[in-house]
């Protein structure tokens, strides 16, 4: 069994620690056969200190994993990527989307846009939900936490229906302080589901949230069924922001998915799909 994880970070970001290749090393020592690196794709300037690099930087970012790729390629497969903000800021050069240099791109939605709020930008009009301020966390007080789960699912069913990505990151992000729909949303996720199935999109097995307040994987058991039950194709990510959670609790995600039925994790190359057998 080869294991992948699709989902880390670099300093570029701003809210990342450690270099590149201490992220690297930790991967080989965890016995992990595919590390991709995807992190965040540049938002506006306005928006973007401390969550995303910069335009400048996304070549420095490119070049210095190419590089390391290279130095470790005896030993790691090193892919790269990034996660990329849905609905799209044109922060980000849609020609990426079509250079070769890149094997993935991971679409995520962190940013509900609900009219006026205490703490947002208010150019951008985005709560950014999962900021964990106190004054951003508790905006969930101020809003049916219904309409908040409305809205954030109708930007991941538009997310994977743009076609622009290969996994969607972090499916249920939206729980990470703790807070769940009180309504079924089953049917909401079936047709989501049946969008990622029809347009090969896989979904993020991501163990970060165990490390979060909601204390749960992205996404929950529950969704997971829904995801096997269409023929949704999955794959790994640890979300790590620091060399010391690479690869974190992937004993209990590869039990979890296995127990449901998967048999399969996905991999990616110059935007291409593959299976890998667990």
């Amino acid at each position: 069994m080869g294991l992948v994880n699709y989902h880390n970070h670099t300093y570029l970001c701003g809210h990342a620690s450690g270099n590149p290749e201490e992220y690297i090393i930790a991967a080989i020592k965890k016995g992990i056969s595919e590390f991709g690196f995807s992190d965040h794709a540049p938002l506006p300037e306005y928006l973007r200190h401390g969550i995303t690099m910069s335009s400048r930087e996304t070549e420095t970012y490119i070049n210095m994993i190419s590089k390391l790729a290279q130095k470790y390629a005896d030993q790691i497969e090193i892919r790269i990527g990034f996660e990329v903000d849905f609905p799209l800021c044109d922060s980000f050069d849609q020609k990426y989307l079509k250079d070769d240099r890149i094997d993935f791109i991971m679409g995520s939605c962190h940013f509900i846009n609900l009219g006026s709020y205490d703490f947002v930008d208010v150019a951008a009009n985005a709560w950014g939900f999962d900021n964990p301020h106190p004054n951003s966390i508790s905006e969930f007080d101020k809003h049916d936490i219904n309409d908040l789960y409305n809205h954030y699912y109708t930007n991941i069913y538009e997310l994977v229906n743009s076609r622009i990505f290969d996994i969607v990151g972090h499916f249920d992000l939206l729980k990470i302080f703790g807070h769940r729909p009180k309504k079924d949303l089953k049917p909401t996720i079936q047709k989501i589901a049946q969008a990622m199935f029809k347009h090969n999109v896989a979904a993020e097995i991501n163990t970060s949230g165990l490390l979060k307040p909601v204390n749960e994987m992205y996404p929950s058991e529950d969704i997971i069924e829904i995801f096997f039950e269409n023929n949704v194709p999955i794959t790994l990510g640890s979300d790590s922001h620091s060399p010391q959670t690479i690869g974190y609790a992937f004993d209990k995600a590869v039990k979890l998915i296995k127990k449901i039925g998967y048999t399969k994790i996905s991999g990616f190359k110059k935007r291409k799909r593959y299976d890998i057998n667990l």
